[in-house]
């Protein structure tokens, strides 16, 4: 049987302690896993840019894999602690709309538990305490079942309210939440008028709006910074 893979989310930062932490006790309960960072940089306290890097990094995963997020600004409240199965897959993670693109984009219908919070777990790490262990039993083979109590209402959709921009890449491109086709945009009051294929068929300087790989509208400019050049940002505003 091949090892389980478990994937890593978190605003934590590149090198951050508790990342290697959470590790530890993800190899503590399921020691052959396979770990892989999907990222760390994720804006603190971002969830729906943590949301998309969830989604756009784990969706060609293969079944099976335990997908572990905690970009968790309500750490220690009644916020619930989650696992649930969806596509094959399990997720670990705060109940706080960072799941909403992977509720929305895989098909069928979650089924999940709100995971136990252990007594002596930190108020302020339960990445550590909750959701690694939860993630680690699950790579190790137990059931869903056996971590919580079913959950008695939805997981929160992503908390967003009308077209706008999810994430802006490292090359300062804009991924919006709206799908193709692709058509000129307003960009946080400023009109993006040109519509292309790929990069090398827009005209340099100028910004210009086409479908990206994940299957969104974007807005770049070639081999320069649209979020620079149109001072847009994540939830920068959208119309079309």
């Amino acid at each position: 049987m091949a090892p389980a893979i478990v994937t890593i989310t978190t605003d934590f930062g590149s090198g951050s302690p508790y990342v290697a932490a959470m590790k530890g006790r993800l190899l503590e309960a399921c020691p052959d896993a396979v770990l892989v960072d999907v990222g760390h940089s994720v804006e603190p306290f971002d969830v729906i840019g943590g949301a998309f890097v969830l989604w756009a990094g784990t969706r060609h995963f293969p079944p099976g894999a335990v997908h572990l997020v905690v970009i968790d600004p309500g750490v220690g409240t009644a916020r619930r602690a989650v696992a649930f199965e969806l596509g094959g897959s399990c997720y670990v993670g705060p109940d706080n709309g960072v799941f909403g693109l992977v509720l929305a984009e895989v098909p069928g219908t979650p089924r999940g538990v709100e995971l136990q919070r252990p007594p002596d777990a930190s108020a302020t790490f339960e990445g550590r305490d909750v959701f690694a262990p939860a993630a680690g039993a699950l790579a190790a083979g137990r059931k869903l079942s056996a971590l919580g109590r079913p959950l008695d209402a939805p997981l929160r959709a992503l908390p967003v309210e009308g077209p706008q921009v999810l994430w802006v890449d490292r090359f300062g491109n804009l991924i919006t939440n709206l799908k193709p086709p692709a058509r000129p945009l307003v960009v946080g009051g400023r009109e993006v008028k040109t519509v292309v294929r790929t990069f090398g068929e827009a005209p340099e300087g100028e910004p210009f709006v086409y479908v990206g790989s994940m299957g969104f509208l974007e807005v770049g400019v070639r081999q320069a910074r649209a979020d620079d050049f149109l001072e847009a940002h994540r939830g920068t505003r959208i119309s079309a």
